[in-house]
């Protein structure tokens, strides 16, 4: 039986390397993972022969996630692929796009805001789709990931985002509300998804940057929900993944009482800076961009500074870009795996 570091490395499972990770135990190396969501690794190479859309289609969402985890060499099956879908129940308008173009929201409903408190959110039909897909795919080695979109990322698809900005500052009362509207049913969507069968939960909110709210902001209206929501999913027995975008260097600290259990950066974010302040494992953070136009070499040499640096998930440091070709996702997962 090998052992590295105490650790026998005999038939582990991707599942458990993952949670392994989450949990603070050793691994034999640190996994590879894509989440779904806004970090979707269902890029043109892997759907372009699929007939229907990965992001409505049922049989075509569980296809596109099992296809991205055996052709890209990531780790996990992650749905949804999108960041549209936790909109959807609060009667946005939302166009589906295709295979090779990404959902996004074409008419914000601006009228929510005179009847917070009489919404009752139901699933979208979409919503339902997800959890039928993450049912299906429930298997024991390989990592199921739910995904949603975090709170201010969520309200500000909902209604105009200078208009949930200014009403930070004139009208803070109704902000939080609002707020804490969608984040009910994020923790809904959440522990269903994990009724359902994911094995974790990753939240992006890149909305919520230090850059656009500020530190003070972001400790007032922010931790206070992902607190909300790390609290009710850690309730079942799960851990769950943060990803913040953009400079965060001003929120670092307050990012300690997120109650995530790893914390994910884009790439401006030093992973050597960031784990001299965090407390929680760190994910990522490999360029987006040197994924998309730059050479095998380069992101082989680029992932395994990641690892040196000492991130404890690799992953890709935001959202992909559609036209990343397959080889430069595979040269990043082989780098991890130690293939040559």
């Amino acid at each position: 039986m090998e052992i590295k570091d105490g650790v026998s490395i005999e038939n582990m499972t991707e599942k458990q390397r993952l949670i392994d990770i989450l949990n603070g135990k050793h691994t034999d190396r640190p996994p590879v993972i894509c989440p779904g969501g806004m970090m979707n690794a269902a890029v043109t190479e892997v759907v372009e022969g699929m007939k229907k859309n990965h992001n409505s289609d049922l049989d075509a969402m569980v296809e596109a996630a099992v296809k991205v985890h055996e052709i890209t060499g990531f780790e996990n099956y992650g749905v949804p692929f999108c960041m549209t879908i936790e909109s959807e129940p609060f009667d946005v308008e939302v166009d589906l796009g295709n295979k090779l173009v990404e959902p996004r929201i074409t008419k914000y409903n601006e009228d929510i805001l005179n009847h917070l408190d009489e919404i009752k959110v139901k699933h979208s039909k979409r919503a339902l789709t997800v959890l039928e897909a993450i049912a299906r795919l429930k298997n024991n080695e390989i990592p199921i990931i739910g995904n949603i979109t975090g709170p201010m990322s969520v309200v500000t698809s909902i209604i105009e985002p200078t208009d949930y900005y200014k009403m930070m500052r004139k009208d803070k009362v109704r902000a939080m509300r609002f707020l804490e509207v969608v984040t009910d049913y994020l923790i809904k969507f959440s522990v269903e998804m994990i009724e359902n069968g994911a094995d974790l939960i990753a939240m992006s909110d890149p909305s919520a940057t230090g850059e656009i709210l500020g530190k003070k902001n972001f400790e007032e209206f922010m931790i206070p929900m992902y607190k909300k929501i790390s609290k009710a999913v850690h309730r079942r027995g799960v851990k769950i993944i943060l990803h913040i975008c953009g400079k965060s260097k001003s929120i670092l600290e307050s990012l300690n009482e997120s109650g995530a259990d790893a914390l994910s950066f884009d790439s401006v974010v030093g992973i050597k800076q960031a784990k001299e302040i965090l407390k929680a494992p760190i994910m990522g953070n490999v360029s987006t961009q040197l994924l998309d136009q730059g050479e095998g070499s380069a992101i082989k040499l680029h992932t395994q500074t990641v690892i040196k640096d000492g991130t404890s998930i690799v992953s890709p440091a935001c959202g992909l870009a559609m036209s990343t070709p397959v080889k430069n996702l595979k040269a990043m997962t082989d780098a991890v795996k130690n293939k040559k």
